[in-house]
């Protein structure tokens, strides 16, 4: 979604802050930090500053509700919960955020950059809005069609949810055919979107399935509606993939400042890239035979342990990686 990236320019990532003397926390280092975000505000295209705004903006909505679901309590389950508007402020500002800065690595022309960062903010601030809404309502939002006005407002949240799918469909297909990004960057952004189109898919199958509940007669409120089967959670199936993209995309953003070979750092992408496959597929696998997301210690218990070290293998070479680049500065070979 970015125009200034253009193909024949060389790809890189902002350049890392410097690394002065003083402690972490110091004015010296906290000015530094503050000029980073003022130099990458600054870099980054109108459009792409509507979606971070925007970004920001449901955040701060669903953090709002975080703290009212603190002072008031009550459960994390069922369809009026403060869990809702709260995961899902959380959950599509962090997505827009995510995907305003990954189209900075995508050669767009700024009309379409404009109309794609539009449709995408317009979507993702209808589905909090309408979640918002509902719960201060004290009705649930999905699958509820008892007045008019609701079942308006449902239908209104799944063509959203199409327009959604569509940006980010596009955008993964644009970051497979091209993309400016550093080798490391660029397999984590391509994985991570196609966890982002997984979990829309995944998305869908709930959204069927509760429709056919729906046509059943059966209770919108009910905590059924999400499950499969005798126990598997369509809405685990959804949450797993949804956020690959920020896990892979902070890997490779940390191992871009850690002083690595590039070679090594996408050989730790791609590590990380097979462990949340895993992941993934253990949460796909135990949803579509109607199991719990977790047991205890059974033979899936395997698969999430395996995948869980390919995360952490490359995250803690990243962490360390950088630790020390900052303790002692490069090496002479560097």
């Amino acid at each position: 979604m970015s125009s200034k990236m253009q193909p024949d320019q060389p790809a890189r990532l902002p350049a890392p802050a410097p690394t002065p003397t003083e402690p972490a926390g110091t004015p010296a280092r906290m000015g530094d930090r503050w000029t980073a975000v003022r130099g990458w505000w600054a870099e980054a295209h109108g459009y792409q500053r509507l979606a971070y705004l925007v970004g920001a903006g449901l955040i701060l909505i669903g953090l709002a509700h975080a703290a009212l679901w603190a002072l008031t309590g009550g459960t994390a389950s069922g369809a009026l919960s403060w869990r809702k508007p709260t995961t899902f402020g959380l959950s599509f500002g962090l997505t827009t955020l995510t995907l305003a800065w990954v189209a900075t690595w995508l050669p767009v022309g700024t009309a379409v950059g404009w109309t794609v960062a539009g449709l995408l903010g317009a979507a993702t601030t209808y589905e909090v809005a309408w979640v918002t809404v509902q719960h201060a309502r004290g009705v649930p939002a999905h699958f509820n069609d008892t007045t008019p006005l609701d079942e308006r407002l449902f239908i209104a949240g799944a063509v959203m949810v199409a327009v959604a799918i569509g940006v980010i469909a596009a955008m993964t297909l644009a970051a497979f055919l091209h993309t400016t990004a550093p080798a490391p960057l660029a397999l984590a952004i391509r994985w991570g979107l196609l966890g982002l189109l997984v979990a829309q898919v995944s998305g869908v199958w709930l959204l069927l399935h509760g429709l056919r509940l729906v046509a059943d007669d059966a209770d919108p409120l009910l905590q059924s509606m999400s499950t499969w089967g005798a126990a598997g959670s369509l809405k685990f199936a959804h949450a797993v993939p949804m956020h690959a993209i920020q896990v892979l995309v902070v890997l490779a953003w940390l191992l871009a400042r850690s002083g690595l070979p590039q070679r090594r750092q996408t050989r730790l992408v791609a590590l990380a890239v097979v462990g949340y496959v895993g992941l993934v597929g253990v949460a796909l696998g135990r949803t579509s035979l109607g199991l719990a997301p977790v047991a205890p210690l059974d033979a899936w218990t395997l698969g999430y342990l395996l995948g869980a070290v390919l995360l952490a293998v490359p995250a803690v070479a990243a962490i360390s990686a950088v630790t020390a680049l900052r303790r002692h500065g490069p090496s002479p070979k560097d």
